[in-house]
């Protein structure tokens, strides 16, 4: 499908950006490596968004998920969040192989 590997190509390329802006501190300063996490990053780029996120998601099923994803998948480096989900989408997204059973 190739809307999934193009999915794939642009996780893949959020995973790059999000290792260089953790790598940057360490070249440039000298500053241990501390990768951020996904919360931390969203945070830093659009902070009403995950917050109206937030709120759709608490009102519309439940307070407690939030919670539980805000504490699993939110808290995970965003380097390792996206490059899971660029393997995931382009392997669900890959090509496949027909094999012919009636070829002689």
């Amino acid at each position: 499908m190739p809307a999934l590997r193009f999915m794939a190509a642009l996780f893949a390329l959020v995973a790059v950006l999000a290792l260089a802006a953790d790598l940057t501190p360490v070249l440039m300063r000298g500053e241990p490596f501390a990768p951020k996490s996904v919360a931390t990053q969203w945070t830093e780029l659009a902070p009403k968004t995950l917050e109206s996120t937030r709120q759709s998601i608490s009102s519309s099923l439940s307070p407690g998920i939030w919670n539980t994803l805000s504490g699993t998948l939110l808290a995970i480096p965003a380097v390792l969040f996206f490059t899971i989900a660029a393997a995931v989408t382009g392997y669900a997204g890959r090509r496949r192989h027909r094999i012919n059973i009636y070829a002689n």
